[in-house]
């Protein structure tokens, strides 16, 4: 294992039949290192927050609470601005170095619940406070948090968020409560769009705070994806003449799929970017056609990353397989990839479930739904699995899923998380 980064390549299986084409599919995690698994990039972080008067009460208390608990995370090397909107906008806190915790903190004490929801003139204001310390030795993001339908135009919105684009800021976008009418298609596309992506195609980070309670896990998500300690990575999955690229995933920490673009030839290119502290796991299945008996090195898997002070760093592992007549031996999968394809499965389910839902098929809808809800609680994410069985449910009886649990679903439904009791990687079953 290197000291920087760690690759970490497992297949699903690696014995294969003779005499026919198999597909194989790769577990490719990226962890740091020893080096780097306690120290990150400093931030250029601002809250883009709404206090407009539907976050009265314990919604802005405990909103409050969270804000300061991320500052406690900060140090000072880092750099904290704070724009409150309603039906105006404020700059709390003007970009600043996390020096003065306390002052910082009675500053967020002061935000109370008041107007209406203008959103596009924070995001705006943010932009402006974040660009004061752009640098690329920062980690530069806005976070912004409605729990109401933007009052002004959604287009100034998103002409923000393709601004922030432009300067490499990405948004972070959060929705706050079930209840409240704000959209969870258009808190999407704003993130989407603030990386550079199309609307609509989940590229960008948009998460959904369902009850007050939720807040500080929520808000501690997005503080660890900024936790960056390499940027620039980037992994490649060179393939021998005859073996090909079928499709390709991120898993971890949420599930997308990769554009047909990174399938390029006999290479599959995944541009990663930035790896914070918790690391990534993809997933890129292979068609691997039939050999005589034997081994063969089917693929290399590289990844290169840049450490600041350090330049660009490599590591690679060599996938080998090995052909064989014994059927019993060509019928073993590895558990821990087995796994992850199974709640990849799950989350192509939900999603092509609220595709056909939105068609009228609520019939095949139904379907897709409770067999996903099945999947997740037999692997232990009971609470997504319920919110599942739930919705196919009111899908069942009423034609529709009850607006905020749609919100969950689309917005929670692709987080993942590491197993906590991982198999053997070495486990195999028939």
């Amino acid at each position: 294992m290197s000291s920087q980064m760690n690759l970490s390549v497992l297949a699903s299986k690696t014995n294969l039949p003779v005499g026919t084409n198999t597909h194989v599919h790769l577990m490719i995690e990226l962890t740091p290192g020893q080096m780097l698994s306690n120290v990150r990039l400093p931030l250029n972080f601002c809250l883009v927050l709404d206090h407009s008067g539907s976050m009265g009460g314990e919604k802005i208390r405990t909103m409050r609470e969270a804000v300061k608990s991320l500052i406690d995370e900060m140090d000072s090397n880092d750099v904290l601005s704070i724009i409150i909107f309603d039906s105006d906008t404020e700059v709390l806190v003007p970009a600043t170095f996390v020096t003065d915790k306390t002052a910082l903190k009675r500053k967020v004490d002061s935000i109370r619940d008041r107007g209406g929801t203008t959103m596009a003139p924070g995001i705006r204001r943010g932009l402006e406070e974040v660009s004061k310390y752009l640098d690329p030795g920062r980690v530069s993001r806005i976070l912004l948090l409605t729990d109401g339908q933007a009052t002004d135009r959604e287009d100034d919105s998103r002409r923000e968020v393709v601004n922030a684009a432009g300067r490499s800021v990405p948004v972070i976008c959060l929705g706050f409560g079930s209840e409240g009418d704000w959209d969870a298609e258009f808190i999407q596309e704003l993130a989407d769009l603030s990386v550079g992506s199309e609307a609509g195609s989940r590229q960008g980070y948009a998460d959904h705070i369902p009850s007050p309670e939720k807040v500080m896990g929520v808000f501690n998500d997005a503080l660890s994806s900024m936790m960056v300690v390499a940027k620039n990575a980037e992994l490649v999955v060179h393939m021998v003449e005859g073996v090909e690229a079928l499709e390709a995933y991120q898993a971890i920490p949420v599930i997308r799929k990769l554009n047909a673009t990174v399938l390029q030839g006999r290479n599959t290119v995944i541009p990663i970017g930035e790896v914070d502290q918790s690391g990534m796991t993809f997933l890129v299945s292979l068609n691997i056609p039939a050999r005589n008996p034997g081994q063969m090195r089917a693929a290399q898997v590289d990844v290169t990353f840049e450490v600041p002070g350090q330049g660009v760093l490599r590591e690679s592992v060599d996938i080998i397989v090995n052909f064989t007549t014994d059927a019993p031996l060509a019928r073993q999968v590895n558990q821990k990839v087995m796994h992850w394809l199974e709640r990849v499965q799950a989350f192509k389910d939900q999603t092509r479930a609220l595709e056909l839902a939105a068609n009228g098929d609520h019939a095949n809808a139904t379907i897709l739904l409770r067999r996903a809800g099945e999947t997740l609680k037999l692997q232990g994410e009971v609470e997504l699995g319920q919110n599942l069985i739930q919705a196919a449910q009111q899908m069942e009886q009423q034609g529709d899923v009850e607006a905020g649990l749609g919100k969950t679903i689309k917005l929670e439904g692709r987080k993942t998380q590491r197993l906590q009791d991982p198999d053997d990687p070495g486990n195999s079953k028939q």
